[in-house]
């Protein structure tokens, strides 16, 4: 009889085990599950955040090389017209100008005050670049904001801080911007506490909290640096779903299911931001194509084309391209291939002064001398000159021909030969090119075959 009781006990001991162990398992790999993605959220949310914060400051940064190229004396009429072409040429700048021993000159915005003394105060942060940098500027302009201005050899720009967090999240995360170099904050969000972010940031994301989830992304370009958090208790929403999902599937075949759905649908759903991040950590790569001249069989040349493996898988340039494009991702992908070319052929180029790479431009590109201003930057210095870089655009680039013509002719007159690539694949018009100047047309063998 005891006999008996001790198996049924055991029976019903090994049942409820056989049970709630399961169950239990499955609740704490739940949960599990919900705080790594909960981290991963976090994480991709402030790659993003970092992007902007990046593009921001290289735009205050390129403004400011534009200005150096200014007409006249300063605070003249050319010189104040170029400053205000600069403003409206930088999404992200809000004023430029020029100042000199403690003052401001002028600007746009501000006019000529040189008889006013609007005093400029030394600044918060001298890099060794020669940049200056005040953290909150008051500007002269606005009792209301603190700007970050920027300067360098007597000419400034000034941002609006919040553009550095300003971003669209439906959650409203708190978002902070801080300059690595004086860890010192330069922007944060609406109701976020400034000394708790920059808690945040001194520990890379590591703070112990039951309430909220740190995340931390460092500029590998600029010193920069955001701070994201989110709080816990969204794993709560989440719960119902994950649980009965966890409950419901076989342990080994509802891991593997719900495993390739995830990143199918992560593929799916974040690939223009994954674009993004590759952009900016120059995860692309670039490959060359030899130009053959026929007549001798001898590589004159090279095309620069775009490549990218995600995962161990080529993505065809036809699909991420596009994605760019559709992204605002294209300028910022043309830039890359510049910033490797130079770096990978730039010896070549210098020992061999008729050798050419020919680089793909967008559109984009082509609707105003952004790109060949920083071309001609790239260039200065290296040996490399201007003929040896080709522009090559496909023909629906010129669709915008009033704004596309002076761009052509500004790459002309810096010495860069222009390239009509794939035509008769678009317009197929001679006669529409004709208002153009270009030197080479590459005709699609479709519009050939036709």
């Amino acid at each position: 009889m005891i006999k008996r009781i001790t198996v049924v006990s055991a029976s019903v001991a090994l049942g409820c085990l056989a049970t709630v162990v399961p169950v239990l398992t499955s609740l704490y790999v739940a949960k599990k599950d919900v705080e790594r993605r909960e981290r991963a959220e976090i994480k991709d949310f402030a790659k993003k955040a970092i992007m902007r914060a990046e593009v921001v400051t290289s735009q205050a940064f390129a403004a400011l090389n534009d200005l150096d190229q200014q007409p006249g004396a300063p605070c003249s009429p050319p010189n104040l017209e170029h400053a205000a072409r600069v403003i409206y040429n930088y999404r992200y700048v809000q004023d430029a100008g020029a100042y000199a021993d403690g003052l401001y000159l002028c600007s746009p915005l501000l006019g000529d005050v040189r008889a006013k003394d609007l005093t400029l105060p030394p600044p918060d942060y001298r890099s060794n670049e020669g940049y200056s940098m005040w953290f909150r500027r008051r500007s002269p302009l606005s009792n209301e904001r603190n700007d970050l201005q920027i300067g360098r050899n007597g000419r400034y720009v000034s941002i609006d801080r919040g553009s550095y967090v300003d971003l669209i999240d439906p959650a409203k995360r708190p978002i902070a911007a801080i300059q690595t170099a004086t860890g010192t904050l330069i922007a944060v969000s609406t109701g976020a506490d400034p000394g708790d972010m920059l808690n945040a940031w001194k520990q890379s994301g590591n703070v112990k909290s039951d309430e909220w989830n740190y995340a931390v992304a460092q500029s590998s370009t600029r010193q920069i640096a955001v701070v994201v958090k989110s709080p816990r208790s969204s794993i709560a929403g989440n719960w119902p779903k994950l649980l009965a999902a966890w409950l419901s599937i076989g342990v080994t075949a509802g891991a593997l299911l719900g495993w390739l759905a995830y990143k199918r649908i992560s593929w799916q759903f974040s690939f223009p931001a994954t674009l993004e991040w590759a952009i900016s950590r120059r995860k692309i790569d670039v490959v060359y194509q030899p130009i053959v001249r026929i007549a001798d069989n001898e590589c004159v040349g090279v095309e620069a084309l775009t490549r990218w493996t995600l995962h161990g898988q080529a993505i065809s340039p036809e699909v991420f391209v596009r994605v760019a494009e559709e992204n605002n991702l294209i300028q910022f992908l043309t830039d890359v291939v510049l910033e490797k070319t130079i770096a990978q052929l730039g010896k070549m180029l210098v020992a061999n002064p008729t050798f050419y790479v020919s680089i793909n431009v967008s559109s984009e590109d082509l609707r105003s001398v952004r790109f060949l201003n920083l071309l001609t930057s790239s260039l200065a210095g290296t040996g490399i000159t201007p003929r040896q870089i080709r522009i090559e655009a496909t023909e629906r680039s010129f669709m915008n021909t009033d704004e596309t013509r002076g761009v052509i002719a500004a790459f002309r007159a810096a010495g860069h030969p222009i390239y009509i690539d794939d035509f008769g694949t678009g317009y197929s018009s001679l006669s529409y090119l004709q208002s153009f100047e270009i030197d080479v047309l590459k005709i699609d063998k479709s519009f050939v075959d036709t």
